[in-house]
């Protein structure tokens, strides 16, 4: 494993003496503070750095960035989505490297499909950036399509994707002891970030009091509940005029999200594909916690969406054609390829990979159709 270098270093001592003010300020900071300065500070942020790299040679990987299969079966499912708009863009959320958006118009236009505009909404400078560059070597003929926003748009009709973009909401910790709701606070000391237990603010004791009763939480019970996510859906909710939300990630209904025996919560930090520490090296690693999928359509039905299909990531890809697709991509693969392509398969939808873990849900408002990548397996019963 490589130590992060000296540019990362400095800038993660800078992170951390904004952090340490913020500190001493206020005693302590919530978990949710720390997360959103780690990840988004504008000037030392992780998704701000020059130096962030998604993929295989950096501290994660996603979908996109594993296969062209990924966006070929989302494309399929975008296409039956615009037979029924009359004019329909997509709308992606945090499009990463700008893979998934490359190997989305490809497909699109092999379907006659292409949307009339490609909407990126991209808070990263550094991220934009890469997108760019990516986006005008390998799509130059569609690059005119593809604008860049600022903010999300009003009155949109299309698809509005976002993979892997609700995990990295900043989220409070909470912690159940003594039958007593305590929130899972920031101190620190020079640099050196430690947890520190106190009391919850009067909305985040209210919620987690509730979910305390419905899933009999019990002391030593240790868990995030994400209100950043309540606002962010209802504004993609209100900004729907008629289309579709498609949101890919890891998570979990509430019931298996909160089950006693989930008793350490699902917060992650990654460096190098390798889990780590989240309180150590601001700035300079991936934070992430899963999401609560039923909270989601709790948010966006009161915003006039429906549950338009809830299902996990394997079952969608087979119902939109993945092992079809594989077959006729394997035709002229060299072996070593087609072993590659195998093995890309199995991470997208192997249980103990990403098949599993990783839930899809569609959001629809003015829409009839029965969506066909939710056709193989409903889990709409485990929300």
């Amino acid at each position: 494993m490589t130590l992060p270098n000296k540019q990362e270093l400095a800038r993660s001592l800078a992170l951390s003496r904004c952090l340490q003010q913020e500190i001493q300020q206020q005693k302590a900071i919530s978990f949710a503070r720390f997360m959103e300065l780690a990840l988004y500070h504008p000037d030392f942020g992780y998704y701000f750095a020059d130096t962030i790299d998604i993929g295989r040679q950096g501290d994660f990987i996603t979908a996109p960035e594993i296969s062209p299969l990924f966006a070929q079966c989302i494309a399929k499912q975008v296409s039956q989505i615009k037979t029924e708009l009359q004019e329909g863009s997509v709308l992606e959320l945090g499009a990463g490297t700008g893979r998934l958006a490359s190997d989305l118009l490809l497909e699109l236009d092999k379907l006659k499909s292409l949307p009339h505009h490609y909407y990126i909404y991209e808070i990263s400078p550094a991220l934009r950036r890469k997108q760019q560059e990516l986006l005008k070597n390998t799509v130059p003929a569609y690059f005119s399509r593809i604008i860049w926003l600022d903010s999300l748009p009003a009155n949109f009709t299309g698809i509005i994707l976002a993979n892997e973009v609700l995990d990295a909401l900043p989220a409070h910790r909470f912690v159940i002891e003594d039958r007593k709701i305590w929130e899972q606070s920031v101190i620190g000391n020079d640099g050196v970030f430690n947890w520190q237990l106190t009391a919850p603010h009067a909305k985040l004791h209210e919620k987690v009091q509730a979910l305390c009763e419905r899933h009999h939480l019990s002391s030593g019970y240790i868990s995030e509940i994400n209100l950043h996510l309540p606002p962010f859906i209802q504004q993609l909710a209100a900004a729907l005029d008629q289309g579709v939300i498609l949101l890919i990630d890891y998570g979990y209904g509430q019931a298996e999200y909160y089950h006693p025996e989930r008793q350490s919560g699902t917060l992650a930090c990654f460096y190098q594909h390798r889990q780590s520490d989240p309180l150590i090296l601001p700035g300079t690693q991936d934070i992430t916690t899963h999401v609560d999928f039923t909270a989601v359509i709790e948010n966006a039905a009161d915003y006039g969406c429906e549950l338009a299909g809830y299902t996990s990531q394997a079952a969608f890809l087979l119902a939109c054609g993945l092992m079809e697709m594989a077959g006729r991509a394997s035709v002229e693969l060299s072996i070593q390829d087609e072993f590659h392509l195998h093995q890309a398969i199995k991470t997208l939808t192997l249980p103990t990979e990403m098949g599993e873990r990783i839930k899809v849900m569609a959001l629809s408002k003015n829409i009839e159709q029965t969506l066909l990548g939710f056709s193989m397996h409903d889990r709409r019963r485990d929300l």
